[in-house]
């Protein structure tokens, strides 16, 4: 009976002492977990320099919450778990504004189960049939607009969701951001909550002008935040580059809305800038649609999102559903799965381009994002080498810009691999043809041997029998590079006089390519005015700026004619472009290629169109695919026709032409009543114009 007794109280002890063993540890573990979350956060919410990517930090986050959930005796009213943002100073420079209403943040899921189990299914216990606003979740900085009588008289930051940063001075200038209020009968205190950002085509053009001596920006948040901590006089128009779109209010007195969308109306009515994408459902289903909706098309929008807002419409029971010290518990954010993957850097290529600039290529052990396998990107030029730090061994992360480009974003620092790290040596000559390398004023390396550096050559030849250019078939990349190298060409001209003798030289080339080869290039090319300047590869000439001067000058012999006052009154050419435009046209070579060119090359020009056409001089945007007929044909058809093709949707847009899984643009011309017609009408009027 002892023995029993005393093995009893043995496991006891034991099971006692395996308890106090499992809270120290958990202990332990848990104020790690805090810490490393905390300087996280110090890191994004002050330094803005974050080294970790979202969903790490997330899953971070959730293990410190269910740790905490498992041993609540250890929970601490200054865990991250309870507090929004960082506690430290963000925009030093600016004084401390308390907020009337905290401004917290919301819970993340990242997929269908965590959604379903942490929001729909708690909400679903308490209350039935709800109605839900689904918003979009834009990647910028949440501000705080506080206006007394329609006056703006505060603009807050988020800060640690009690107290932010007065930076009103710099969101005054902002212009979508109002500094009184429109309409009538607006309330004594009112707290509008928002977000600022930056869309994606300000963002590449504040890059490119740098604006003084402010770095290149490699996202757009950082860009948005760069610029709202300003503290000194500079050009204003950097302001003019951000953008706000609000969500919802704070505090509000004499006014009680129903629901969310009722407040969104109301913000609109007071000149407020809303987001058009809002929607109310009432079905998971749809829901989880509006999800997928915006998942696929997100790099259609102009402006970043990284997910999209659910919120329960009815106000009242979004008060019965009430808060935790961190979040809503009637609003989450369902966010897009990460865009960013941390890989290991092997190696750094310095490739020439037809130009002869020299583009560094950063190679990578294979990273998949988005089901797509990725294992090298351009990092543009060697200033962006030194923006990042970057070295030989280092860890870096990648993202898929626009769901397409692969850019390194940010370099993550290990203590434990520092000597590992190897420096990146910048070429003095060039890798190709050996002559010196030149430096332009922006730190750009370029090789001043033009074609005669073979490099060069190849991609310039790529370049002129490409789709928007001559667009010649069977001549590819792998040809062109053994005709090259083995000194068979030397020009565009070599090129397009190719003949059965040189091609047998190649070796796996059989009789029936070089018979197709020697086909295609027998027929006359025909090309548009515009395809035609562009295949000359006049440097930093785009497709755009070549559709833009063959609709001004309508004939080559006018365009060769033409001086730098002409030039520069053409839309969107400016001095440097002007000027290589003419430097181009004023070399004897130049024209001696120009003269052989046309040759081979028949020019069809907009005046040959008989004008009393359909399309002639409408300002056309298309959206879809098609099925019976290549984007790239029916734009060279709209061309010929004298059409006017436009990016994107505007006012003075005169017609839409629509395919199947249309873009955003279709939204946006029919609340603009903008004429669409369909892919059939299209092709009938083609036939007709034939």
């Amino acid at each position: 009976m002892e023995k029993k007794n005393l093995r009893f109280y043995i496991i006891k002890l034991i099971n006692i002492l395996y308890k106090i063993y499992k809270l120290f540890y958990y202990k332990k573990k848990i104020i790690n977990l805090r810490k490393k979350i905390l300087n996280y956060n110090y890191k994004y919410h002050v330094l803005n320099n974050s080294n970790i990517l979202d969903y790490q930090y997330d899953k971070l986050l959730s293990k410190l919450e269910k740790l905490e959930n498992l041993y609540p005796y250890l929970k601490n009213k200054y865990s991250p778990t309870k507090l929004v943002g960082s506690r430290y100073k963000s925009l030093i420079f600016f004084k401390k504004s308390y907020h009337k209403i905290p401004m917290l943040s919301l819970n993340n899921v990242f997929n269908k189960n965590d959604l379903f189990k942490n929001f729909f299914f708690p909400i679903n216990k308490l209350i039935n049939k709800l109605n839900f606003c689904c918003e979009l979740k834009f990647d910028g900085i949440a501000i705080n607009l506080l206006y007394k009588n329609g006056i703006l008289i505060s603009a807050a930051t988020r800060g640690d969701g009690i107290i932010g940063e007065n930076i009103l001075k710099n969101v005054l200038k902002i212009k979508s951001i109002p500094y009184m209020l429109k309409g009538k009968n607006f309330p004594k205190i009112l707290e509008i909550r928002g977000e600022i950002f930056i869309t994606k085509k300000k963002f590449i053009k504040l890059n490119q002008q740098k604006f003084g001596k402010y770095k290149l920006f490699s996202n757009t948040r950082s860009a948005t935040y760069g610029i709202l901590k300003i503290n000194k006089d500079i050009n204003e128009k950097i302001f003019n580059l951000l953008n706000f779109y609000s969500y919802g209010i704070g505090f509000i007195d004499q006014i009680r809305f129903v629901n969310q969308q009722e407040i969104l109306t109301k913000l609109e009515y007071f000149g407020i800038p809303i987001c058009k994408y809002t929607k109310i459902y009432s079905s998971y289903y749809k829901i989880i649609n509006f999800y997928k909706y915006f998942k696929k098309n997100r790099n259609l929008l102009p402006y970043n999102i990284d997910g999209i807002v659910i919120k329960i419409n009815n106000i009242k029971k979004q008060k019965i559903l009430g808060y935790t010290n961190h979040a809503p518990k009637w609003a989450i954010a369902y966010k897009f799965p990460s865009q960013e993957k941390l890989t290991l850097l092997k190696k750094i290529i310095f490739q020439i381009g037809r130009t002869g600039v020299i583009t560094p290529i950063a190679y990578f052990n294979t990273v998949n994002i988005n089901g797509v396998n990725i294992n090298f990107a351009t990092l543009y030029n060697i200033n962006e080498i030194k923006r990042l730090n970057l070295k030989i061994g280092d860890h870096i992360v990648i993202q898929r810009c626009g769901d397409v480009i692969p850019k390194i974003t940010n370099v993550i620092i290990n203590k434990q691999f520092l000597k590992k790290r190897i420096n990146i040596l910048i070429p003095t000559l060039c890798p190709s043809c050996n002559s010196i390398l030149k430096k332009t004023v922006n730190n750009i390396l370029y090789c001043k041997s033009g074609l005669s550096c073979k490099d060069q050559l190849k991609a310039y030849l790529k370049h002129f029998v490409s789709r928007d250019a001559i667009n010649i078939n069977f001549i590819g990349k792998k040809l062109i590079n053994k005709l090259v190298d083995k000194n068979l060409i030397k020009n565009v001209i070599d090129l397009l006089n190719l003949n059965n003798n040189i091609l047998s030289k190649i070796d796996n080339l059989g009789n029936k390519s070089i018979n197709k080869i020697l086909q295609s290039l027998k027929n006359k090319q025909k090309v548009t005015f515009n395809k035609f300047l562009f295949s000359l590869g006049i440097p930093e000439i785009g497709i755009v700026t070549c559709y833009h001067i063959s609709l001004f000058f309508t004939t080559l012999e006018k365009f060769l004619n033409t001086n730098l006052v002409e030039l520069r009154s053409i839309k969107n050419i400016g001095k440097k472009t002007s000027l290589n435009i003419f430097n181009f046209i004023n070399k004897k070579d130049n024209i001696i290629i120009i003269k052989n060119l046309l040759k081979k090359i028949k020019i069809i020009y907009p005046k040959n169109i008989f004008k009393k056409n359909y399309f002639y001089q409408k300002k056309i945007t298309i959206t879809g695919k098609f099925i019976f007929i290549t984007r790239s044909n029916l734009i060279k058809k709209l061309i010929i026709l004298g059409a006017i093709i436009h990016t994107y949707i505007r006012k003075k847009t005169d017609l839409l032409i629509l395919g199947t899984h249309p873009s955003s643009k279709l939204l946006k011309a029919t609340k603009l009543n903008i004429k669409i017609i369909n892919e059939n009408k299209v092709l009938s009027l083609f036939q007709k114009y034939k």
